[in-house]
């Protein structure tokens, strides 16, 4: 008999560490932008709520559905312990260490003075950022070695909604404010449309909101919209998930606009509140939102023998993997998550099939539940000190510093893709916006400087 009380401990363990991360981003004391929380969140989207739902004594775990995965509740009830292990290890880095390697060592990086920011600055980057999403990516995006660059290309979108947020809230333009913060809660019905996928735009509006959280006022509003944001989130997914296929028939298949907006209406005027008694619901998230199960089987599968801890061995891909072919040619291939996921779990998967190894499962198939915790703790020190820093720069008003910080940091934000994409796409985002600053910013500050000596 499955005692699924044992799960709540856990859950709690959790609750408690994002509360410690919340808190330690609102303070006075020591400045953010977001990242640890973000990356927090976006764990939780996919190992929490799976721990959530196998918690509940009315979920049926052995239905159909779930039989034929191959789910159990042994295995997700082991997978996200080892989550929440991370989780500690990651509440540990970025609350308390950073801080003190910060404050010990006084790096050169954060020394700051303030400076008149460049305005301009968020619709250039607006600008560099639609030309990756329209031009670059649909055509030589997919290209090897250009995945990375694409990929940051895009998030500089996100990186200039942020920066139009904080310049219209200390300008105190209400207006422009709202206008901008209705632009990023409209980023999932776009790439819904685009792209026949949520995540993506999910994930970028949660970004914006968490960035705007770490500076707007007051903080009740935030509590208040927070909840909201997490009822209204569920529910477009499970709602998106129930007409998916029917969604990205018509996306896939070229249709014109009026059929997309026909399908959305369609799709949106039965909309379905989360319910956590409804099966269905449940099995949603199970579905999508679970990576608990696959780190249980690599548990078992390693345990029972079937296959050996990687000893870092993936960890030196990960390092590795931001060296472009162009400089190494035969530098190996890494085989992506799906068949990683394979060899420490046993379970293999139809081709096309888009498996995300996922942190927690990496770090264990490395080292164990050592190998989580000190990872995460890792990862955590290192995200919090990028946040720290993108803070010092925004504050000071060297808005192009805070893109430079914030970018790379924006890119660790895949707690369910391999390292190797984590460390590709950081990478790709530093070059881009030293590019970008070399280029593009040296050219446009040019013309206007002989803007102005031409009207002198």
């Amino acid at each position: 008999m499955e005692n699924r009380s044992e799960l709540i401990i856990w859950l709690v363990i959790w609750v408690v560490i994002c509360a410690t991360v919340i808190r330690n981003q609102w303070s006075r004391k020591v400045p953010s932008v977001g990242l640890p929380l973000a990356y927090l969140l976006s764990l939780s989207m996919i190992h929490f709520f799976g721990g959530i739902i196998y918690a509940l004594p009315w979920y049926n775990a052995k239905s159909a559905y779930l039989l034929q995965s191959g789910a159990s509740y042994a295995e997700v009830s082991a997978g996200f312990i080892e989550s929440v292990y991370g989780v500690i290890g990651f509440g540990l880095g970025s609350t308390i260490l950073a801080n003190w390697i910060l404050g010990t060592f006084k790096p050169s990086w954060l020394r700051q003075t303030p400076q008149n920011p460049d305005l301009q600055l968020p619709k250039q980057l607006l600008q560099v950022g639609f030309f990756f999403m329209l031009i670059i990516t649909p055509t030589i995006g997919s290209l090897p070695g250009f995945q990375g660059f694409s990929t940051s290309g895009v998030y500089l979108f996100v990186v200039s909604l942020c920066l139009a947020c904080w310049k219209a809230w200390h300008q105190q333009d209400k207006k422009a404010f709202f206008f901008w913060l209705a632009v990023s809660c409209s980023i999932p019905l776009i790439t819904i449309n685009l792209l026949g996928f949520i995540g993506y735009g999910a994930a970028a509006t949660l970004v914006i909101l968490i960035f705007i959280s770490s500076f707007y006022r007051p903080r009740w509003h935030i509590l208040i919209t927070g909840f909201l944001v997490f009822v209204l989130g569920l529910s477009v997914f499970v709602t998106y998930l129930r007409d998916r296929i029917e969604i990205r028939a018509t996306v896939w298949g070229g249709q014109g606009l009026e059929a997309k907006y026909e399908r959305m209406v369609n799709t949106f005027s039965n909309f379905e509140i989360i319910d956590f008694t409804n099966q269905s619901h449940l099995e949603a998230i199970d579905q999508r939102l679970n990576q608990n199960g696959l780190v249980g089987k690599s548990i078992y599968y390693i345990n029972s023998g079937q296959a050996s801890y990687a000893l870092g061995g993936t960890l030196l891909d990960a390092l590795t993997a931001p060296i472009p072919r162009l400089l190494w040619p035969d530098k190996p291939s890494f085989g992506g998550s799906g068949r990683t996921v394979s060899v420490y779990t046993g379970q293999n998967f139809g081709a096309g099939t888009s498996v995300g190894v996922g942190q927690v499962l990496e770090f264990y198939l490395n080292f164990g539940s050592t190998g989580v915790f000190i990872g995460f703790m890792v990862f955590g020190i290192i995200i919090r000190i990028v946040d720290i820093t993108a803070a010092y720069k925004l504050l000071y008003g060297n808005w192009l510093g805070f893109a430079s910080w914030f970018l790379p940091g924006l890119s660790m934000l895949q707690p369910g893709g391999a390292l190797t994409e984590v460390t590709a796409a950081t990478a790709a985002a530093v070059v881009l916006m030293i590019l970008i600053r070399r280029f593009v910013l040296t050219k446009s500050s040019k013309l206007k400087f002989r803007q102005l000596n031409s009207e002198h």
